[in-house]
């Protein structure tokens, strides 16, 4: 895949992530920003993070890098 596609996701799950910072505790956080990603992202963006999941050199901050090993682990059992 494209770098600059997985660059987007990043971007996304980040901006996410900060919009609902102020909702809890990080892993409260985390898991908000895995449930939203599991409903409204489509089942290719969620792969794409998914195969991500593991790089700690993509710029996922520590609540995106939660709530994204959340989805992958989610997206594995399917």
């Amino acid at each position: 895949m494209s770098t600059s596609k997985i660059d987007r996701l990043v971007k996304m799950v980040n901006q996410i992530s900060l919009n609902m910072s102020s909702n809890g505790s990080e892993e409260q956080v985390s898991m908000q920003v895995s449930e939203h990603l599991t409903k409204f992202w489509s089942l290719p963006m969620k792969s794409l993070i998914s195969d991500y999941s593991e790089d700690e050199n993509i710029g996922l901050t520590a609540i995106s890098r939660k709530a994204v090993t959340h989805l992958a682990a989610l997206q594995s059992l399917k």
